[in-house]
């Protein structure tokens, strides 16, 4: 009798271990029931709000990257910098225009070592530009270069105009010396303007023949002046 009450109360122990690690497994207990149902309910809206955003913003032509836009700082050149070949300063750059351009004005045959001095001044101009894009003295100080070129009546002269005012417009379309400069480009010219005033002279001269009195037009008659008449007393013998 107390082996079979033994081989009961055995039995009885076997099952309760066996149902309550099933039951947990299983996730039959209430608690652990209610929260995966949760997990799982949170999880499927997550997905059907994430699918809802992607077919929206592929209909609505959003679905492009977002672009952060960085302000650029401005520096402008220090007055102590050197630029260019011949470490030319700011200042230096400006005067040498200048002067070379005060230069060409008295004395017109000086043009040509005025241009070579001007290659030297346009590299240190690059080399400015270059450094110091934004600096507020490059678009004034491209202008003043052709209108130095301008003041050269030659055809390196007109080209060098040309580029000038096209370098002007490329890099700084919004400033207000584009304008100028423009007008500076259709004037451009390879006759020196003392040149041109002397053939628009000579050509309102009127013709001079090889005697050196001026021609009588054709449409001028030319009367012999009338003979004297005779006094009251008669001729006299």
């Amino acid at each position: 009798m107390k082996r079979l009450l033994a081989c009961a109360s055995l039995a009885a122990v076997v099952t309760t271990a066996t149902v309550v690690p099933a039951a947990a497994q299983t996730g039959q207990h209430p608690v652990a029931k209610r929260h995966a149902a949760h997990a799982v309910v949170k999880r499927t809206a997550a997905r059907a709000g994430a699918k809802k955003y992607a077919v929206h913003a592929k209909v609505k032509g959003k679905a492009k990257p977002r672009m952060v836009a960085h302000r650029q700082i401005c520096r402008v050149a220090p007055a102590d910098e050197y630029f260019g070949k011949l470490k030319m300063s700011i200042l230096g750059i400006r005067n040498t225009i200048k002067d070379q351009g005060l230069r060409v004005d008295v004395d017109p045959d000086k043009a040509s070592p005025a241009m070579g001095a001007m290659v030297l001044t346009e590299d240190a101009m690059h080399d400015w530009q270059r450094k110091y894009p934004c600096d507020s003295w490059i678009p004034g100080t491209i202008y003043a270069l052709e209108v130095f070129y301008a003041k050269v009546h030659t055809p390196d002269g007109v080209k060098k105009v040309h580029a000038t005012y096209a370098w002007l417009r490329h890099d700084f379309p919004h400033n207000r010396l584009v304008a100028l400069a423009l007008n500076q480009d259709r004037t451009a010219s390879a006759i020196w303007p003392a040149a041109a005033v002397a053939n628009e002279t000579r050509e309102s001269l009127p013709a001079v023949p090889a005697a050196g009195f001026p021609a009588v037009p054709s449409s001028v008659t030319v009367e012999p002046p009338p003979a004297p008449s005779p006094g009251p007393a008669g001729p006299k013998r």
